[in-house]
């Protein structure tokens, strides 16, 4: 399967121009994010349903001494800390043999404060001090380490559009699911397949079915970073959004035309158009458009036997040359497409005015 796969795609690279997929997407500017430790966890987590870290033994063993020293002559120390901490021994941690659910070490520091009389503000300082280290994330029988982006970039914008335009992200309580579908093997193959590794360093499967290509994995840390620090749902612009700076922002609506836009690349019907089920949801996505200088029109309302659907666009072939050369596409399709329109509107001269 891999084989053809990659044959198709030597053959499909031959009529790309210029196409580097998601290696054309900057790794700056970066936004860093708040420590979002403690937002992927909830009360309910209990030890075989917890998020842990490996990697924070170093904070373990410094903590430990502390209490230790400031403590052995009143507290049975050995004892007490593991009693509060719900587990055996605290030794495993301090070596790094097991990995520490966050609750766990957070609930580490609150004892920390109370025994060596640190403030609140000390706290803080060493919780941002392990949320900036080095570790990876895992569950109680995980068999692959994850890392989660602490900045928001290019790359992690891109991706929060494709999964708000067409992402599926679903907890039953026990199983936890992020997938996308794409008629494009390609697409799936070449693009979000590596941008997913790059991004949270785990291997995803590809899966092939008749007529739909899903790109799946049950990583609950992952469900958890997209669902609760980013809050990423289909077809709403997150909050974080809003506040992207013009790079940021304009590789999150690539995303969203990656995933939920179509080009017509025939001259006399030139056309660049977004669809979306959620009528609101084309209308914020026009108005972020237009933050960057490309307008749309619509959203217009079509109604069929599947359902009520909306579209935006972008009609006049000036405008059409300002997207392609200011927005662009990471879509191995839509891209060729959009080459091809583009190569038709400058014999038709017409040309991109970047004002």
């Amino acid at each position: 399967m891999r084989t053809k796969i990659a044959s198709a795609f030597l053959n499909l690279q031959r009529n790309l121009i210029n196409f580097t997929g998601i290696e054309s997407i900057p790794p700056e500017p970066r936004i860093p994010l708040k420590n979002y430790l403690l937002d992927l966890v909830t009360e309910s987590d209990g030890k075989e349903s917890s998020i842990y870290l490996k990697g924070v033994e170093k904070f373990i063993q410094e903590t430990w001494t502390e209490i230790v020293k400031n403590s052995w002559r009143t507290l049975h120390v050995e004892k007490l800390i593991p009693e509060k901490l719900g587990v055996s021994g605290i030794y495993p941690y301090k070596n790094g043999k097991k990995a520490i659910s966050i609750q766990n070490l957070y609930k580490l520091l609150i004892l920390w404060k109370e025994y060596c009389k640190k403030t609140e503000e000390d706290l803080k300082e060493k919780w941002n001090e392990i949320y900036a280290s080095d570790y990876v994330f895992s569950v109680h029988k995980g068999l692959q380490p994850t890392k989660l982006p602490k900045d928001i970039t290019p790359k992690l914008s891109y991706l929060i559009g494709w999964m708000c335009g067409d992402g599926h992200m679903f907890d039953s309580g026990r199983h936890y699911l992020v997938n996308t579908t794409e008629k494009s093997i390609h697409q799936l193959e070449f693009v979000l397949k590596p941008l997913f590794e790059q991004l949270f360093n785990v291997k995803i499967p590809l899966f092939t079915y008749p007529g739909k290509n899903v790109l799946q994995m049950g990583s609950k840390p992952i469900f958890r970073f997209l669902t609760r620090v980013l809050k990423i749902k289909v077809g709403e612009v997150p909050q974080i959004v809003k506040s992207l700076d013009p790079v940021n922002k304009k590789y999150f609506l690539m995303g969203i035309f990656d995933s939920e836009g179509s080009v017509d690349s025939s001259y006399l019907n030139a056309r660049i158009a977004i669809h979306q089920a959620n009528y609101k949801f084309l209308e914020e996505i026009s108005n972020l458009f237009k933050d960057l200088g490309i307008y749309f029109t619509g959203p217009y309302r079509h109604e069929t036997e599947k359902g009520i659907w909306y579209h935006i666009q972008i009609r006049r072939k000036t405008d059409i040359l300002k997207f392609i050369k200011e927005i662009g596409s990471c879509h191995i399709d839509k891209f060729r497409k959009l080459k091809i329109l583009e190569e038709k509107l400058y014999a038709h001269g017409y040309c991109y005015n970047s004002t």
